[in-house]
């Protein structure tokens, strides 16, 4: 297998492992992210730069605001600078969150329920130009309706494959994963994943494998380990989504665990998660990537 180059992301948590949490931890995980980054409010669902360097994530209550925001930190040598609040994409009165960076840093997708989208939530999306956030646009059919729509990932070389989440019609549930291709650089209409994957319960927040094959997903069953447990399905070379396999204890506690997202080099699995050993409401942990890799 061809080696990867350590990002700055990586280089960082193998030297600090985190920043000691408000209780002790088990040597191999998971490792909370430390008081800079985690506060006794959410802080949830971050998404890196490819450097690494950066990391956008959710965050609530920051800096006199109350409410959900995005916020941005930068790496400075062992440690994370003080979050700040990204005021291009966020705003006092509604809600912002489930920040997604497009490969090359220049897209930033979030939810939100302002004004002028076509649900209750809808996925928006900000442009970097010289340096700067633009004001986020909504993104539009397939991936917006009606109903509430979030938790956007995009999968494929040239991310021509979209999964999001939707309360649309024709679900099995609340939340339900759905999927578009693109096609001569055309978004298809949304489909469903389909009853392997989803039920009547909740589920939401696909994110794809480097490979492509597998999502990890947020759901609560009945075989899980508390409230929200990471899961994980895998397609087949037929098209067909297995069932949902529970990532176990590596990850999942008798708490809410969901919302994973990857270090750019994929060695590192990060969740948001209430579990004891925390600073507050959601704070946000990791894995090496190693240890639950060949869970399918």
């Amino acid at each position: 297998m061809k080696s990867k180059p350590l990002t700055a992301i990586t280089l960082v948590l193998s030297n600090l492992l985190a920043v000691s949490p408000a209780a002790p931890q088990n040597d191999s995980g998971p490792f909370n992210m430390g008081p800079v980054i985690n506060t006794t409010a959410r802080d949830a669902e971050p998404t890196f730069t490819p450097s690494g360097q950066t990391m956008y994530f959710n965050c609530f209550d920051r800096h006199g605001n109350s409410g959900g925001d995005i916020c941005v930190t930068q790496r400075e040598g062992d440690s994370w600078t003080d979050p700040k609040i990204v005021e291009a994409v966020s705003t006092d009165e509604y809600l912002e969150v489930e920040p997604l960076l497009s490969p090359d840093g220049q897209e930033l997708y979030i939810m939100s329920n302002r004004p002028g989208g076509m649900g209750s939530t809808d996925i928006w999306v900000s442009d970097l130009i010289d340096g700067e956030w633009t004001e986020p646009r909504n993104l539009g059919a397939p991936f917006n309706s009606a109903d509430s729509d979030h938790c956007l990932y995009f999968g494929g070389e040239n991310w021509d494959f979209a999964y999001w989440t939707s309360t649309r019609p024709g679900g099995f549930g609340g939340n339900d994963i759905w999927k578009s291709q693109r096609v001569n650089g055309v978004w298809q209409d949304a489909v469903n994943l389909g009853p392997e994957v989803n039920s009547s319960a909740s589920e939401h927040h696909s994110l794809p494998s480097e490979d492509g094959k597998s999502l990890y997903i947020t759901t609560t069953r009945t075989e899980g380990f508390g409230l929200e447990d990471i899961y994980v399905t895998t397609q087949d070379n037929k098209g067909n989504w297995s069932d949902l396999v529970n990532l176990g204890p590596e990850v999942n506690s008798e708490q809410h665990d969901r919302c994973p997202a990857f270090s750019p080099d994929f060695e590192y699995f990060f969740f948001d998660s209430e579990r004891a050993g925390g600073f507050g409401n959601k704070d946000l942990w990791y894995v090496p990537y190693s240890r639950i890799e060949g869970i399918r």
